[in-house]
């Protein structure tokens, strides 16, 4: 057992209520035995190089704890030696001058939600202008590492050009796009998408003309394909608010909004106490089971996966796949049009700049 991405679910309770968010909320918070009993024993098992990520939630509402983990894992790596980095993702509400302070001293990387012109609509009310305040800030800090994630619906797809471009004018190095996939995107809504990133794609040249980086995450040379395979499970662990240990948070939080137990999941290690005494024997059982999160042994409606050209250039997280049906890997046909469309305007902006 090898774990590269230990995600540490702080609360289930967040102080937003965006409109796209399946997150069932709750009043849980992580205690801190269960979070020394966790450092304790994953430290041993984590890579050389890894990453703390803080989730929620809304991560920050528990800042204490944060914080004591942080003390945690630094006592506990003055013996295992690993490079240990701290990744939170946010809201940015409760970000300042103690939260930046935290950040800086521990070089943390932040990704921050900020949905650009459609904040207000999706995210809080009057929230536009006090996110892009904290932006600022943490742009003022060069040892935070900043990246943002905007996730439009098909209800705000047409906010998507303008969004983006503000967010890069603003000097942001790493911009993520995302996408809801529920309710399901009409014709209307996927022919504004193509039309949105086309015009972005449009936007970036002259920048990358300039030699700058390309900005955007979704618009960027991919590596070498490969099949996807999700990593959940296999080197990436999440420990949630209630103590129990899963492959991957969005797994947990689209079971728990459902109100499936954890026992009745095949995904779950079980609880933190029970995998510590039985480790050895749980791991690889439950690992076994996320060996089915491969794009070749997705489907839809109309075909496997496994037979379709864009096979090794197409990424659809598995929880993606539940969202739109009741099984594990069966891709609605809205979310395979979405990513056409993703992988049509990258293909073009690269040719234009000669990726």
């Amino acid at each position: 057992m090898k774990i590269s991405n230990f995600i540490i679910g702080i609360t289930g309770d967040c102080n937003f209520r965006c409109s796209y968010c399946y997150q069932r909320r709750t009043d849980r918070y992580l205690d801190s035995a269960t979070a020394e009993k966790a450092v304790n024993f994953f430290s041993p098992y984590l890579a050389p190089d890894c990453n703390v990520v803080f989730s929620g939630g809304e991560p920050l509402l528990g800042l204490d704890r944060i914080k004591e983990i942080v003390r945690f894992f630094q006592a506990k790596n003055g013996r295992v030696k690993k490079r240990i980095g701290f990744s939170i993702s946010s809201n940015g509400s409760l970000i300042d001058d103690d939260v930046l302070a935290l950040f800086e001293s521990n070089r943390f990387s932040v990704l921050l939600s900020f949905d650009g012109f459609a904040q207000e609509l999706s995210k809080k009310k009057r929230s536009f202008l006090p996110t892009v305040a904290v932006l600022e800030k943490l742009l003022g800090r060069p040892e935070i590492d900043l990246e943002t994630n905007s996730v439009f619906t098909a209800e705000t797809v047409g906010y998507i050009a303008e969004s983006i471009r503000f967010i890069v004018d603003l000097g942001v190095p790493s911009v993520n796009i995302s996408f809801t996939n529920l309710p399901p995107w009409s014709a209307t809504a996927l022919s504004r998408l193509k039309e949105e990133l086309g015009l972005l794609g449009e936007y970036m040249v002259p920048l990358s003309q300039k030699k700058r980086p390309v900005p955007v995450v979704n618009f960027r040379q991919t590596p070498r394909k490969k099949v996807f395979g999700c990593s959940a499970g296999k080197d990436r662990m999440f420990l949630s608010p209630d103590g129990f240990l899963w492959g991957c948070c969005l797994i947990y939080d689209y079971l728990h909004t459902r109100g499936k137990s954890h026992a009745s999941s095949r995904y779950c290690f079980g609880g933190l106490d029970a995998f510590v005494r039985d480790h050895e024997r749980i791991y690889p059982e439950v690992a076994e089971n996320h060996t089915r999160f491969r794009m070749d042994r997705f489907f839809t409606s109309d075909c496997f996966c496994a037979q379709c050209e864009d096979l090794s250039d197409c990424v659809v997280c598995p929880v993606d796949t539940i969202l739109g049906g009741s099984l594990v890997g069966k891709i609605p046909l809205w979310v395979c049009e979405i990513r056409k469309i993703e992988r049509e305007a990258r293909n073009r902006f690269l040719k234009r700049i000669g990726g």
